[in-house]
């Protein structure tokens, strides 16, 4: 037994941490793609090691904690630079949060604890890659889920990217695990491993090559000649009340030469921070009567309150005709507090919002334009089995965000990156409009065909296609990978059951 627990050392825990935060290179801003394969291998070659359930679980653990302390660290801009903590209490917060999300990967330890004595082989083919995809899956809904740093997001810009309308960025997680378990095979394997393990990497590339060629929706109605507002709109002062009449001016002066040119405004999240109701009289009145007379729709970030349920939502208008959205998938700790009343007194230490917003029971699609429109706030854009309720209907897909929140960081490129593969999974345009980067329209391939520079004053103009049809994606989300992989593990489990006689 003291042998067995032997096989692990701190120099290996030390290895994982590395590998884990060296991840963060792999993807936006950095965009090193290779080293989605690379850390991920060093990780599964540790865990070729016979170790105990225990020591798994901890080398994941250990594995991301490096992953996010590298790669979402910038929650510490928020909560000090915004949210008022100093620095030692913002500094605690976000080592408590890395610690906490990265316990999510224990899960891949706790599976693979289960094929001790399987072959080195299925165990990199098969075992790991499966584990690792149902550990981000976790990930992505456990206690409103983290679906960030997914390994399939690192390839947006590769042909792997071509599967995403088949089974999602989680699939390509499953097929960037894969490619890391044949790495080590390649390295370590007999020589007729290393060599089935190159064919296998080469026909996931040439498999994804093939599949970019495939039109999965097709389009429909006239282009759309499009107009993201970036009004640049500094953190610190967005939600002075003194700031509140220059900040809507702004957003219509940079608007005012495209009403007549565009078919659709959008003004990012929150650009009126009171509700929409306080807000009737003195701006949505005026730019309906304004909006009436062109064949131009706007859509407007701010807040909406319904009376009937005395609720809040972080919401989206249509000014036309004053159809609402709201944010369904609420940010915890910013948009909502649990049990916000028995903690009031950390305002000694930090902000705390007034009220808890409200997330949204509503519909999802707005009639936009002459097309229904799939809508989404800030994060939301994260989910993407969340994105294709409202689909096939909706021929485009609409973000409104505000990465200023994060301002200086390297969160709105990964926000960005995430944002392009909604676009992909589901074969339609994305129209991301935000407050001071990244905002851009993305076409149906996941490509961003205008874009415009943070951190400035800017319109994003461009023609955008509705787009219609069903992806295998919007018809199954992840109910197609989920249970694959969990079959294939119980029957590497079921073949392997006699090796523990």
């Amino acid at each position: 037994m003291l042998s067995f627990r032997a096989q692990i050392s701190w120099w290996d825990y030390f290895l994982a941490f590395l590998a884990g935060l060296v991840s963060v290179f792999a993807f936006a801003p950095f965009a090193w793609w290779p080293l989605a394969f690379l850390t991920p291998a060093v990780f599964f070659w540790l865990n070729l090691k016979p170790l105990l359930r225990g020591q798994r679980m901890r080398l994941a653990w250990v594995f991301g904690i490096g992953l996010f302390a590298g790669g979402a660290h910038w929650i510490y801009f928020s909560i000090h630079y915004f949210g008022g903590a100093n620095i030692f209490l913002s500094s605690a917060m976000v080592a408590a949060f890395v610690v906490l999300i990265a316990l999510t990967l224990m899960l891949f330890g706790f599976i693979v604890s289960f094929f001790p004595y399987q072959a080195t082989w299925s165990k990199l083919l098969i075992v790991f890659p499966a584990a690792w995809a149902l550990t981000e899956w976790f990930r992505g809904w456990f206690l409103t889920g983290f679906p960030w740093l997914q390994l399939g997001h690192s390839q947006i810009d590769t042909f792997l990217a071509s599967y995403a309308p088949i089974f999602g960025s989680l699939g390509i997680s499953w097929l960037v695990a894969l490619g890391a378990g044949a790495l080590v095979l390649i390295i370590i394997g007999a020589r007729l491993q290393k060599l089935y393990a190159t064919g296998l990497v080469a026909v996931l590339f040439l498999g994804g090559y093939a599949l970019s060629w495939i039109q999965w929706t097709h389009p429909v109605g006239e282009k759309l000649f499009v107009s993201l507002i970036q009004a640049n709109i500094p953190q610190e002062e967005k939600w002075l009340p003194e700031f509140r009449n220059q900040h809507i001016q702004k957003h219509i002066d940079m608007m005012e030469p495209r009403i007549t040119s565009s078919h659709l405004i959008i003004w990012p999240e929150t650009a009126i921070f009171d509700t929409f109701q306080q807000s009737m009289d003195d701006v949505i009145k005026p730019l309906q009567e304004s909006f009436n007379t062109a064949e131009t729709d706007l859509l407007i970030g701010g807040f909406h309150y319904e009376q009937s349920t005395d609720h809040m939502y972080n919401a989206i208008m249509s000014v036309r005709d004053l159809d609402v959205y709201g944010k369904r998938h609420l940010v915890p700790f910013s948009e909502y507090t649990p049990f916000l009343e028995y903690l009031r007194w950390l305002e000694n230490f930090i902000m705390l919002p007034y009220e808890n917003v409200a997330p949204w029971k509503g519909k999802v699609n707005l009639q936009i334009a002459g097309q229904a429109m799939r809508m989404s706030v800030c994060y939301e854009d994260a989910y993407g089995e969340e994105m294709i309720d409202g689909l096939p209907e909706a021929t485009m897909l609409v973000n409104v965000s505000n990465d200023g929140w994060f301002t200086g960081s390297i969160e709105p490129a990964q926000h960005a990156q995430i944002a392009r593969f909604r676009a992909l999974e589901t074969g339609r345009y994305l129209l991301r409009a935000t407050n001071n980067g990244i905002s851009a329209i993305i076409n149906e391939k996941g490509k961003v065909v205008m874009t415009g520079p943070q951190y400035q004053e800017v319109v994003v103009e461009e023609f955008a296609q509705p787009m219609q049809g069903i992806t295998p994606y919007i018809r199954w989300g992840n109910w197609f990978l989920i249970p694959i992989l969990t079959i294939a593990l119980l029957v590497v489990a079921w073949l392997g059951r006699g090796k523990f006689r």
